[in-house]
């Protein structure tokens, strides 16, 4: 399920699971990012300045990796650059009606960097009277307390055992007593480049100015919508058709080069994605549910607002990149309201 396209909530959800394991992200931010800079003034000649540590000094020298915990920040974000040095076809489209032209980028909600973009993205959310997001800035999820029940009690010794080897025991012990969707998403997110958060970015610039900005739906609609998609079933499912973390990593490297190249145009679930969920005993039309939950349905309930707000032209919308494409997208909903939407090239 490629949440990181379609819900925008998981931002805040993310960080939510990041705080619960403890993780601390490597202080360098993202390309295009807001950063603290710390600045330390270089001894003038004759001052008196800290000796170098001795190489073979143990207190100088970085702790030894633990190969069982997550990768970090740094690591995640070289697998991210790697696998999108650009985004060489954007989701974004130009749409027109009656005279009037508004905006629609599709983003994938961690990993991508403003800067990898077109800068024509950017000069264009400047040039624009209203940016609007799945959820308006500000409405920001809480998250929910789970029930406090072990989830390796719920899960069972097998499952909770291959749970622990996939996240590693720091992480698996600070989620143990987290709702299934924290534990998913811990597992989900593991590759993940979790400093660069495009629909952050563009909120930070629309703020920064002043540009009214909106939303489609609330947060607190987001996140119950995942809460009950991320199920403990889900859950299991997910664990038992992983078989290690190397498939993770490979997974979330090859679904943000497909992002990145901009050429998938089926939007929902992956043959790999239906194929784990058909083994662990889901129907094809409990599949066929989850994708209309999590995309269809949310993209029918735009339809209003959207028309609403492209009759007045000048507005710049910014969603999850699988609610625009496809025969049940946005983009194939608008054309056949008598809109023009084209894809813009880079």
């Amino acid at each position: 399920m490629r949440t990181f396209r379609s819900t925008r909530v998981i931002l805040a959800l993310a960080l939510i699971a990041f705080g619960c394991a403890g993780s601390k992200p490597d202080p360098k931010p993202a390309p295009g990012s807001a950063a603290v800079v710390s600045v330390t003034s270089t001894p003038s000649a004759g001052s008196s300045a800290p000796a170098p540590v001795p190489s073979d000094d143990p207190w100088g020298k970085d702790p030894p990796v633990d190969p069982g915990e997550p990768p970090d920040a740094t690591t995640t974000k070289e697998l991210a650059d790697k696998a999108c040095p650009i985004v060489k076809a954007p989701f974004y489209y130009r749409v027109t009606k009656s005279g009037k032209t508004s905006w629609l980028l599709g983003t994938r909600h961690l990993g991508v960097p403003l800067t990898k973009l077109p800068p024509k993205i950017k000069a264009q959310v400047l040039k624009s009277s209203l940016v609007v997001f799945e959820t308006p800035p500000g409405d920001e999820a809480e998250g929910t307390p789970g029930d406090g029940a072990s989830l390796a009690t719920k899960l069972g010794p097998q499952l909770w055992t291959k749970y622990t080897a996939l996240v590693g025991q720091r992480t698996a012990g600070a989620v143990e007593n987290q709702k299934p969707s924290i534990a998913l998403l811990m597992l989900m997110m593991m590759y993940e480049d979790k400093l660069s958060a495009l629909d952050m970015e563009i909120e930070q610039v629309a703020s920064a100015a002043k540009i009214r900005t909106g939303g489609l739906e609330t947060s607190a609609f987001q996140e119950q919508l995942l809460e009950e998609l991320l199920d403990l079933r889900m859950l299991k499912a997910t664990i038992a058709g992983t078989p290690d973390r190397k498939t993770i990593e490979k997974e979330s490297f090859e679904d943000l080069a497909e992002y990145c190249a901009g050429t998938d145009d089926v939007p929902g679930s992956d043959a790999k994605t239906i194929k784990q969920l058909t083994e662990a005993g889901y129907t094809d039309a409990e599949i066929k549910r989850l994708d209309e939950r999590l995309l269809d349905e949310r993209n029918i309930a735009w339809m209003p607002q959207l028309e609403k707000m492209f009759a007045t032209g000048n507005v710049f919308v910014v969603v999850g990149a699988d609610h625009l494409i496809g025969k049940t997208g946005v983009v194939k909903m608008l054309t056949d309201r008598g809109f023009k939407a084209e894809r813009v090239g880079p």
